[in-house]
C-alpha cells in the first residue's frame, strides 16, 4: 500500500494548484494535484505534454474514468468512490494509482480490507503554492 502524508513514512507532497501558473511554483519532478472539473481540463493537458506528474481529485466514478484517460498518476477520492474506481482500476488495469484521502489513521484498515492501492492522508499536500 501507497502511504503518503503519515509522520512514520518519508514521503514527498503533492502540491496543491488551482490553475496552470501555480505549477511554477512548485518544485521541478513533483506531483501536482487538483479537483476534476471540466475547467481543469487545460491544466491536465499542459500536465501530460509537460510530463508534469498530477493527481486528480474525484468525486463520481464518471470522473474517475475520465481522470484515467487524461492520463493522470494518481486518483485521490473518499470513501464513497475508492471502492468503485479500486473495482475500475483493477478490472481495466489503470495505469493511475487509486488513493484514499483521509485524515484518519483508522481508516487504513479499510482501505486494506478492500485492496485500495494506497492512502493519502492530509498532511500529504502542501496548500503552501497557492
Amino acid at each position: 500500500m501507497i502511504i503518503i502524508g503519515h509522520p512514520w513514512v518519508d514521503f514527498e507532497p503533492f502540491y496543491f494548484i488551482k490553475k496552470e501558473e501555480d505549477i511554477a511554483k512548485t518544485p521541478s519532478n513533483s506531483c501536482v494535484i487538483f479537483a476534476f472539473s471540466e475547467e481543469a481540463l487545460p491544466v491536465c493537458r499542459y500536465c501530460t505534454q509537460n510530463d508534469v506528474s498530477f493527481a486528480l481529485i474525484c468525486d463520481s466514478s464518471r470522473d474517475v474514468l475520465f481522470a484515467q484517460a487524461l492520463g493522470c498518476s494518481y486518483i485521490v477520492c473518499d470513501k464513497s468512490v475508492a471502492k468503485s474506481a479500486q473495482k475500475f482500476a483493477d478490472g481495466y488495469l489503470f495505469d493511475a494509482k487509486i488513493l484514499l484521502y483521509t485524515a484518519t489513521e483508522s481508516d487504513m484498515d479499510w482501505a486494506a480490507e478492500h485492496e485500495i492501492d494506497g492512502i493519502l492522508f492530509e498532511e500529504g499536500i502542501d496548500y503552501g503554492s497557492c
